[in-house]
């Protein structure tokens, strides 16, 4: 079975319809074959209210509604486990275009996806760095 683990941006997109994630992506999550699973982050629902109030993203909804719509996609949200925290203490932080790559919730969404042996979808152009580190990515 392949797992898929859904960043923030994909996550966005597929809930707000956007026409940013290409079609046959958005169907094979939201129709996945017995062959494939989804999962995102609690954090990224997290990232995602906070994105909500600061006016970033036209999202109507509650977070309630929002967990909801995903799953009733098959997308399960993926627990924070210890063995998270130790892939994030070891991941580290990395200098991309001369600035230091600290944003909190792209680094539990890397760990987090390291640590569950998935491959992250994301459009982060930050990401495929941290392929080094064992990150399996399919850019979005």
């Amino acid at each position: 079975m392949a797992r898929y683990f859904l960043d923030t941006h994909i996550v966005v997109w597929l809930i707000t319809d956007d026409h940013k994630l290409d079609e046959s992506l958005k169907n094979e999550i939201k129709y996945p074959s017995a062959k494939d699973k989804y999962v995102t982050s609690e954090f990224v629902i997290l990232e995602l209210m906070h994105l909500k109030q600061l006016k970033k993203i036209d999202y109507k909804g509650t977070a309630k509604n929002l967990i909801e719509s995903l799953a009733s996609f098959g997308i399960n949200l993926e627990p924070i486990s210890t063995k998270v925290f130790e892939t994030l203490e070891k991941l580290p932080i990395l200098t991309i275009e001369k600035k230091a790559h600290t944003d909190m919730i792209d680094r539990i969404i890397i760990a987090q996806s390291i640590e569950c042996n998935c491959t992250c979808i994301s459009h982060d152009h930050k990401f495929p760095y941290y392929r080094k580190y064992d990150l399996k990515l399919l850019e979005a």
